[in-house]
C-alpha cells in the first residue's frame, strides 16, 4: 500500500540521515519506526494446526533460543 503524508522538512532530514547511516531507504527507515510502535504490532498468530506461531518483533530475525522457545511451547522440538 501506498501512502501520502507530510512531514516537516526537519524531521525529513533526519529520517534521510538515518536511511544513509544504515545504508537503507528512507521507506524502510519509516516501516521500521513505525513497526516498533506497540499499538501498530501484530498479536501472534494462531494456526489452523493449533500451534502458536510467534511475530518477530521490529522485523528483526528470530533468535535460536526463541525458536526453540516455540518449539518446546508446541511441543515440537526435533520434529523436522
Amino acid at each position: 500500500m501506498q501512502l501520502t503524508i507530510e512531514i516537516d522538512d526537519e524531521t525529513y532530514a533526519g529520517i534521510e540521515a538515518v536511511a544513509r547511516s544504515e545504508h537503507s531507504s528512507v521507506s524502510s527507515v519509516v516501516k521500521n519506526a513505525l513497526s516498533r510502535m506497540s499499538g501498530l504490532r501484530k498479536p501472534p498468530v494462531k494456526a489452523a494446526h493449533g500451534y502458536k506461531i510467534p511475530i518477530s518483533k521490529g522485523g528483526r530475525p528470530f533468535t535460536s533460543e526463541e525458536v526453540y522457545a516455540a518449539e518446546d511451547e508446541n511441543d515440537m522440538r526435533g520434529i523436522s
